[in-house]
């Protein structure tokens, strides 16, 4: 039961900047469902979910030490288009350029 609570805490805290990353730095996102999260043996929690209510174009956001940063794989049947020149920003660049402005 607490396990399940834990997971239930690492997806409302980590959603929202998994989010704020993807569709920061990817255009063709419109929608994002959580589906659910995964502790990997090595105590590691991943977030999955899969976006535009297509379920073949999932991902995989590693959690790191303390919080999601930039960690994320796809799906084999999608690549996400990126913004601007391609570069990725971690979820830290993104935060840092929000307050400057």
């Amino acid at each position: 039961m607490k396990k399940e609570f834990d997971k239930k805490g690492i997806m409302n805290e980590e959603g929202p900047r998994i989010e704020k990353f993807l569709t920061y730095n990817y255009n063709d996102i419109k929608t994002i469902h959580f589906t659910k999260v995964v502790i990997n043996p090595t105590g590691i929690p991943h977030i999955q979910g899969y976006v535009n209510d297509n379920k073949e174009y999932y991902f995989s956001a590693s959690i790191g030490t303390p919080h999601f940063n930039t960690g994320v794989s796809f799906s084999k049947n999608w690549v996400p288009k990126k913004f601007g020149d391609s570069t990725i920003k971690t979820l830290e660049e993104i935060e840092t350029e929000e307050k400057s402005k």
